[in-house]
């Protein structure tokens, strides 16, 4: 009996001094948080201050729950240290953006309370038409000197080394100057008071690439042509591979050079890199015009101009007498290669059936002047229309582009009839022995050639402008007697046209 009272005596004892171990090895201090840090390559490293507890097992990491917001155990760390570093894996994976320290003194643990420093999350927006990145970033709140944080902020081009490229203490910074096909990389680096430390944090790395607005390599002003009197066309090439909205065209007279916006050009996936542009708002009969494109990319910056190009006014005048018509045009202007020479054509009907006239060298004048002798032309209605065209020189275009070409306006004069006829002639003589008109004649459709004695009566009528009057009453009768006649001539032209002629014609022998 009394055995077993002494042993209910012992265990009483060591109930006792268990209990009273178990109270002395509770942790009671919370533990002082350095700072947490992500590495460079994603792994996030906490630190921390030695616990003043004594008979620490461990250090326990915790991590706030994203969905209960409860203090997750996440890891543990030795007695006798100070850092821990959790790997990307785990902190993607359980979605960890806070972390804090327990100390374990085998059984119970410090308390954590708030003491969750946060990691700093790096994020950015690009801004294509500044071609800049804007970094953002939550606040590292979490020293213990307070909130005096400054932040600067890193660089790396290309996989070279960090650069420090700015200081701040928003918690925003914009990096302009962003290159296309460079590859840039961030980060910021939080540092406690104001910047003097001693604990600092960084955040995560993010990639920036620079593919940004694509700028055109080229924009050329192929040609500028005249269609017809009220109607030019614009050809230009385009550097399809270019980040473009639309194409703006600017038109300008050439006497005041003053250019003003006329249309746009939408850009579009799979269009024709030689982009057609009709202008119907023009006067090409009496005036030339200068055309310019301009390249607008979305963000509304124009990115590249063309060069010039000018379109082509020709004006002809015609001197009837002397049987010649003068052309007069300007040169034209913009091309890569200059001008070659420009090929005179004419038609002698209207405007149909042009043919090629003859080709103009290129004087240094600004001004083009060609005189063309149509004396020996009898046959058309006696309009003659004429067109320049300029051909380009030879010069090695974008993606071979062949040898250009513009047309100028079509202008037309008209000449009249010329017709001679004598006053006198001397039937059977040597000199003047007939009478019937000598002229220069174009087409007709009708001819009728009368010729009327003092009283008014016809003593001649032919409708063959080859036959003559031989002073005989229409050319088998008698002969008529000395003295003046009067003499009708009438033609009518193939397009309707009808010309008429009278005079006097004196009988000497």
């Amino acid at each position: 009996m009394q055995f077993v009272l002494e042993k209910k005596i012992s265990i009483l004892i060591l109930c006792f001094f268990t209990s009273l171990s178990f109270l002395y090895s509770q942790c009671v201090t919370q533990v002082v948080v350095n700072y947490v840090t992500v590495l460079p390559n994603g792994d996030v490293t906490i630190s921390w201050q030695p616990s003043p507890d004594a008979g620490i097992v461990s250090y326990d990491i915790y991590t706030v729950n994203p969905i209960t917001s409860a203090n997750d155990s996440l890891t543990s760390a030795g007695a006798g240290s100070t850092t821990i570093t959790i790997p990307y894996d785990t902190i993607v994976k359980y979605q960890i953006t806070e972390l804090g320290v327990a100390a374990n003194c085998g059984g119970t643990n410090s308390p954590i309370g708030n003491n969750y420093h946060n990691v700093i999350e790096l994020t950015h927006t690009i801004d294509i038409c500044a071609a800049s990145a804007t970094l953002n970033w939550n606040a590292y709140d979490d020293f213990n000197s307070g909130l005096n944080v400054a932040y600067e902020v890193y660089i790396s081009i290309n996989g070279g080394a960090y650069a420090l490229v700015g200081n701040t203490t928003n918690l925003t910074y914009t990096y302009f100057g962003l290159n296309q096909g460079t590859n840039y990389q961030f980060y910021v680096e939080a540092i406690e008071n104001n910047g003097t430390g001693p604990f600092t944090s960084t955040s995560n790395v993010i990639d920036v690439t620079g593919n940004f607005l694509i700028n055109p390599n080229f924009l050329y002003e192929y040609t500028a042509t005249v269609i017809d009197s009220s109607h030019n066309q614009v050809l230009f090439y385009v550097d399809t591979t270019a980040d473009i909205r639309e194409y703006v065209v600017k038109r300008a007279l050439a006497n005041d050079k003053i250019y003003t916006t006329i249309a746009s050009v939408p850009d579009f996936k799979g269009m024709n890199p030689l982009v057609e542009f009709n202008d119907y708002e023009v006067d090409a009969q009496n005036f030339s015009y200068f055309y310019q494109i301009y390249a607008v990319d979305v963000c509304n910056q124009t990115k590249f101009i063309s060069n010039e190009g000018r379109t082509i006014q020709l004006s002809v005048e015609s001197d009837p007498i002397n049987a010649i018509n003068t052309l007069t045009w300007n040169q034209y202007e913009g091309w890569q290669g200059n001008v070659n020479r420009y090929e005179i054509y004419r038609s002698t009907d209207e405007g149909f059936n042009y043919e090629f006239l003859t080709t103009y060298s290129i004087p240094g004048d600004s001004i083009m002047t060609f005189v063309d002798n149509v004396y020996d032309l009898i046959e058309g209605t006696g309009t003659f229309c004429y067109k320049i065209k300029a051909i380009e020189g030879v010069t090695n275009h974008v993606d071979n582009l062949p040898i250009a070409n513009s047309t100028s306006n079509e202008d037309c004069v008209k000449h009249e009839p010329l017709i001679y006829i004598a006053n006198a002639f001397n039937p059977g003589g040597d000199n003047n022995p007939t009478f019937k008109p000598s002229a220069i004649l174009f087409d007709f459709t009708s001819y009728l050639f009368v010729i009327y004695d003092r009283w008014g009566k016809p003593v001649f009528e032919t409708s063959n402008k080859d036959e003559a009057w031989n002073g005989q009453y229409f050319n088998a009768g008698p002969d008529m007697p000395l003295g003046a006649y009067v003499y009708v001539l009438k033609l009518n032209s193939t397009n309707g046209e009808e010309f008429v002629k009278r005079g006097t014609v004196t009988i000497v022998r």
